[in-house]
C-alpha cells in the first residue's frame, strides 16, 4: 500500500492550534502564546462576540486559517451561507492567509470566496459516520475543481476499519497531486493524525491542552510532536 519508512525530503505537516473563544482580546493572548509552538493558527470567527476584522490580523505573530461555522457545522453562526461567505471574503481582505470554506456552501457563492483569498480549504465532515472511498474521493476531486488549494475532510471513524480506508484514500489523492487534510475523528482516529507525515498530508491540528480540543480524538501539540518524532526515527 505505502512505505512505512519516511523518505529524505518528505515534509512535515503543518501544526495548525485552533482557537475558540468568545472575545477577540482572548483570541489575541492565545496567538501569542502559540508563537514558536505551533505553524499556524485556526480561529473561529463564529465563536468571537466583538469580532473585528479590521483589527484582529494586525501584527499577528503566525499564519492565520480562518473559519465561520454555523450551528450544523458545531459552530455558533447562525446566519445563511450568504452571510458566512460575507464574513469569510472580509476575513480574507484584512490579512487572513488560509480561508476555509464548508463544502455545503453553494459554489457560486465559494468561487466568489476563492477570488479574494490567498489560500483555500474547502472542508466536509461527517460527525456520525465513514462514508465509502468512492464518495470522499470524489467529494475531494470537487473541491480541487471547485478551487481549493487543499481539499478537508474530517469524518468520524467508528472501527479501525474506518481508519484503514481513510488512510488508503490519503495514499490515492496524494498519488493524483490533491493537496489534502483527512482527519479521522475518535480515539480510534488517532492513526489516521499519527501518520500524516507519511500519507501527503499538509496540515494537521493539535490542541493546547486536552480540555481546549476542537473534535473528537484531537492530540495536543506535545503528543503531536511527540508521536511524529518517535515514528520518524
Amino acid at each position: 500500500m505505502y512505505d512505512m519508512p519516511m523518505k529524505k525530503g518528505d515534509k512535515t505537516p503543518q501544526i495548525c492550534v485552533p482557537i475558540l473563544e468568545k472575545r477577540q482580546k482572548a483570541v489575541l493572548k492565545k496567538l501569542k502564546a502559540l508563537k514558536g509552538k505551533a505553524d499556524l493558527a485556526e480561529i473561529w470567527l463564529d465563536q468571537i462576540e466583538d469580532l473585528d476584522l479590521k483589527t484582529l490580523f494586525k501584527n499577528k505573530p503566525l499564519p492565520i486559517l480562518v473559519v465561520c461555522k454555523k450551528e450544523i457545522e458545531k459552530g455558533r453562526f447562525k446566519g445563511s451561507y450568504e452571510a458566512v461567505a460575507e464574513v469569510l471574503i472580509e476575513a480574507a481582505k484584512n490579512g487572513a492567509d488560509i480561508v476555509d470554506i464548508p463544502f455545503k456552501m453553494p459554489e457560486k457563492l465559494s468561487k466568489k470566496i476563492v477570488q479574494k483569498a490567498k489560500k483555500t480549504i474547502i472542508s466536509y465532515h461527517n460527525f456520525e459516520k465513514t462514508p465509502s472511498n468512492a464518495t470522499l474521493e470524489k467529494t475531494a476531486l470537487t473541491m480541487e475543481k471547485r478551487g481549493a488549494d487543499i481539499s478537508k475532510i474530517a469524518v468520524k471513524g467508528n472501527s479501525l476499519k474506518d481508519v484503514l480506508n481513510l488512510i488508503i484514500l490519503a495514499k490515492s489523492l496524494e498519488n493524483q497531486g490533491v493537496k489534502h487534510i483527512l482527519i479521522s475523528m475518535g480515539k480510534q482516529g488517532a492513526l489516521s493524525r499519527i501518520l500524516t507525515p507519511f500519507l501527503g498530508g499538509t496540515i494537521m491540528f493539535a490542541s493546547s491542552s486536552p480540555k481546549e480540543a476542537s473534535a473528537p480524538g484531537q492530540m495536543t501539540i506535545k503528543e503531536l510532536k511527540k508521536a511524529w518524532a518517535l515514528i520518524k526515527t
